[in-house]
């Protein structure tokens, strides 16, 4: 211990002292009045650059006596501890890397913290207009798919005899011709324990104003909004005519 530089003994006192560099910092800053960072402190402990005058007081502040080893008192106090029992000089190390690696995330995080309000103060032009776009398209997008979807309901109801009205969440699927399905490569209606048909239709579960269409030639969904969904499809109705045939809503 006795041929530790001044900087490690000062390290290994804060560690077991609970205090890390930053505190030690503030402390010499307000009885010198002269600014001290804990980057400052943290390079003149490293490269061992203290008067004797600073010594004396880092050494008052850690209620060490200054002698020859600011560790001579704590030595003293832990005469009666075994020597097995104290912590090592590598797992003091990590300890007081542990603290100061704390420090810096908690500074940096507050940076950010404080950066916020000013990037959201003065939003892109461009960023505005696409959100309004956006909203302008779902608002004059919905009504259409809620008369489509209501249609479609009613059509089911009329057309499947087996359909019942507890089923509040699950429209029943009809039939029709489509590609051979596979289980394996396909996800499975869990209503039906069959593969999904192509051109069924559902609500995006995350983005609002989007839905998704199972196709079952690529066995996958594909996401695209719900005004180029409906153009879509009425543009398929009046190419297809009377062959035309109505997505399948699922919710």
């Amino acid at each position: 211990m006795l041929n530790l530089t001044f900087g490690e003994q000062v390290k290994i006192v804060l560690s077991r002292k609970g205090m890390t560099i930053k505190e030690l910092a503030e402390q010499i800053e307000a009885r010198t009045g002269k600014k001290m960072s804990r980057q400052n402190l943290t390079q003149r402990l490293g490269r061992d650059n203290f008067q004797e005058q600073d010594m004396r007081m880092i050494a008052e502040i850690l209620g060490c006596s200054f002698q020859l080893s600011i560790l001579a008192s704590l030595e003293a106090e832990k005469a009666m501890v075994i020597e097995e029992e104290l912590p090592t000089e590598k797992e003091l190390g990590r300890l007081a890397a542990k603290k100061e690696m704390k420090e810096i995330r908690e500074e940096k995080k507050k940076e950010k913290i404080e950066n916020v309000p000013e990037a959201a103060e003065e939003p892109a032009e461009e960023v505005i207009e696409a959100v309004e776009e956006s909203v302008e398209e779902v608002a004059e997008a919905a009504p259409v798919m809620e008369e489509k979807a209501v249609e479609h309901v009613e059509k089911a109801k009329k057309e499947d005899t087996k359909y019942s009205n507890n089923s509040k969440y699950f429209q029943p699927i009809k039939q029709r011709k489509d590609l051979e399905e596979d289980r394996e490569a396909g996800e499975i209606n869990p209503y039906t324990g069959r593969e999904y048909q192509t051109n069924s239709v559902r609500t995006h579960p995350k983005r609002i104003g989007y839905v998704q269409v199972y196709d079952r030639k690529e066995h996958k969904w594909t996401d695209m909004t719900e005004w180029a969904f409906i153009g879509m499809e009425e543009n398929k109705k009046a190419a297809l005519g009377k062959a035309y045939e109505p997505p399948i809503y699922l919710d």
